[in-house]
Parts: structure tokens; sequence; C-alpha cells
């Protein structure tokens, strides 16, 4: 009897373990296939950086100085002397015009003044002579006075050829033509054997100086105004001393220096609406050409403290909304809908919806809906390099 309650104890006994077994494999399924269900994404947390605000604008290099050069007396041109496309210095000589006719016309005047201080010396003797002479009545008043004037007339003639003799000297010097500025000099307009004229129209060449270089830069009056508004209210900091602005060609190559901001106008352009904006930039190697279209990347401030998120965590609906996931405290995928800014690198500048903490999806965002269940396997929370470049401005 003993025996068959042990042995009933046995199998009672066995029926719990193998239960609770049981019991325990289903609970280890069941987690497991909820840790399996658990969708695998990379985060990006959340962060604040001062970010440079950046207005990228379009427009032509000119040069800092350009001087067309023109005759100013008339002849024919007996030669060139330099080299089209060349460098020249102020003060070269670049033509030759015939100097005969004015080298005739400054010894005529030379010789006009040396008639005339030779009467000049003849009418003071003669008045010397009368002085005396009217002191013991020698001679009238009249004659006297007479004296004076042929004198004093003859002053005046050769103050008058002294003077005739300077502008023939000056139009004599005009027959060789010399470069005004320091530049590159362009294609000569005249050729020996061609008549030019005094003060003529069409410029015999014309000369540039390509370092530095003038970049012209138009901004919308509502940019302006935005950029005005926003450092009135402290929205954020201007930049001291003269902005910086960086160039880039046509094609998106980056030049490798930067210029700085020179002025802007205190009007709008009637013609384009635009306010202007001129930097400049050194040109050492003569790589910018007038006329060359360019855009301008100009660092008018500081967005401090500014929140910012990786690009590729937005999601932009059709209608215009613009969303994010974030990773909730259940360690599920939560909807928040943002307003975004201008870009910083590669983040975007977050004006609001979000702040420093935020873990942000960035991965698998396609599969995500809100409660979805997700397992962080990447976590970003490193901030972005110093010296980034805005590439918009805020609005």
């Amino acid at each position: 009897m003993f025996l068959k309650k042990q042995h009933k104890w046995s199998l009672t006994a066995c029926a719990v373990v193998t239960a609770l077994a049981l019991t325990a494999a289903g609970c280890g399924e069941q987690a497991v296939t909820q840790q399996a269900q658990a969708l695998p994404v990379d985060v990006f947390t959340v962060t604040t950086a001062d970010v440079p605000v950046v207005s990228r604008l379009t427009g032509r290099a000119t040069p800092t100085r350009r001087a067309e050069v023109r005759p100013q007396v008339s002849g024919v041109i007996q030669a060139r002397l330099f080299t089209e496309g060349s460098n020249v210095q102020a003060g070269e000589q670049l033509y030759q015009i015939d100097p005969a006719v004015y080298q005739a016309q400054y010894d005529s005047a030379k010789a006009n003044l040396s008639s005339a201080q030779a009467s000049l010396h003849t009418a003071q003797l003669r008045a010397e002579r009368y002085r005396k002479l009217l002191a013991t009545n020698a001679v009238s008043k009249q004659d006297y006075d007479d004296a004076q004037a042929t004198y004093l007339q003859a002053v005046a003639n050769v103050e008058a050829a002294g003077a005739a003799v300077q502008t023939a000297d000056i139009n004599l010097a005009y027959t060789k033509v010399y470069a005004p500025i320091s530049g590159r000099i362009s294609r000569s307009n005249v050729t020996e054997g061609a008549l030019v004229s005094a003060q003529q129209a069409e410029p015999m060449t014309t000369i540039q100086q390509l370092d530095p270089m003038y970049v012209d830069l138009g901004q919308t009056v509502e940019a302006h105004l935005q950029l005005r508004e926003a450092i009135a209210s402290g929205q954020f900091k201007i930049t001291e001393g003269k902005a910086p602005v960086d160039i880039y060609f046509s094609n998106g190559d980056k030049y490798p220096i930067q210029g700085q901001l020179e002025f802007s106008e205190v009007s709008v352009d009637e013609t384009t609406g635009m306010v202007n904006l001129r930097a400049i930039v050194p040109n050492p190697d003569g790589v910018i050409l007038p006329g060359m279209f360019l855009r301008g990347d100009l660092t008018e401030g500081v967005l401090p403290d500014a929140v910012i998120l990786q690009q590729d965590a937005v999601i932009r609906e059709a209608i215009g909304t613009t969303y994010v996931y974030v990773v909730d405290s259940e360690n599920k995928a939560a909807r928040k809908d943002i307003t975004v800014g201008p870009n910083y690198d590669r983040y975007f500048v977050i004006l609001d919806g979000l702040k420093p903490g935020d873990k942000v999806i960035t991965s698998n965002i396609q599969k995500l809906r809100t409660g979805t269940l997700v397992e962080v396997v990447d976590l970003d929370d490193s901030a972005p390099a110093e010296g980034q470049s805005a590439e918009a401005t805020t609005k």
C-alpha cells in the first residue's frame, strides 16, 4: 500500500515538473518572438551647435581697375610697343604717335617765347630810363606812362609765350601713349599707320587689373529683409569685421582662396530688384576672369545654440508636412512633426518640434509606423565638426 502511494506521488511530481518546464519553454519562445519582431534602427541624438548663417548668391567677376586707353592728341600711329594679352606696368609706353607736327609747334612756341623775352628786356630798360628822366622833368608824365604800359604788356607777352611753350610740350609728350594703370592689356584696336583723333570714342586698347578681383553678387530684397529682422530680433549674431565669402565656379568647383565682403549697396537695383553686394577676392594666378559667372557663399552671421538633426532622418510629405520618428520610453517609434530651417553641412537646423536629447531614427524609416517596436543598433551622438558652412539663410 505504501509503495502504491509513493509511486502515485512520484507520478504527480513528475507531471508538475513537466508542466513547469513546458510553461518556461513557452515563455522563452514568446520572448524570442517579441525580440525578433523589434525593428533594428540607427538613431541620431538631437544636439545643438553654433551654425553659420550663409547666403548663397550669384554674380559676375569684374576687375578692380579698368582703364580704356585713348589718344590725347591726333596723329598717325608710328609704333605699337606692347604684346597683346601681356601684363603691363603703369607708366610703360604703349604707342608712339608721329611727333613731327607737335615738335614743330614746340619749337615755334619756344622761338616766340625768346622774342617776347627780348621785347620785355627793351621795354624794361625804356621804362627804367623814363623813370629817371621824369624825376628831372626831362620827359613828360604821359611818355613815362606809355613806357610803363609797354613794359607791362611785354611781361604779359612773356607769360603767354611761356604758357604756349608748356602747352606745346604737353602735346609733344602726348605723342607717347603710356599705360595709366598696371594690369593685363587686351588686344590693340589700332595698328601702325592708323590715324587716331584726340578724345575719340573708341579706345586704342583696354587695361584691366585682375588681382584682386571684384565679384558683384545679387541678394533678393526678401532675403535681405529676413536677415535684417533676424539680426534686430537677436536670432543670430552678425559676423565681426568683413564677412568671408567662399567663391564657386559654374561647374561647382570651389575657388581655393576665400574673399571678403567689401560693401553692400544702400539702394535696390531697379532693373533687377536685387541688393548688390561686392566681394573682393585675391586672384594671383589670374584664374578668375572679368565677366565670369560665379557663386558666392556669404557668411553673414552665426545662429547660436541651434537645434540640429541629421538630414537623412527627415521625411517630407507631398502636402508639405515634415516629420521624423523618435524612440520613446518604451522603445517604440513615435511620429513628431517638425519645422525645418537651413541646412548645415549634413544636418538640418530644426526650428520647432524637437529638443536636444531626442533620439531620432535615421534608418529603416520606410518600415516604421507609430508604435513600431524598435531596437537601437547604432546610436550616433557625435556633434558636427567646427568650421562647417551653412548653405542657406535663416528663415
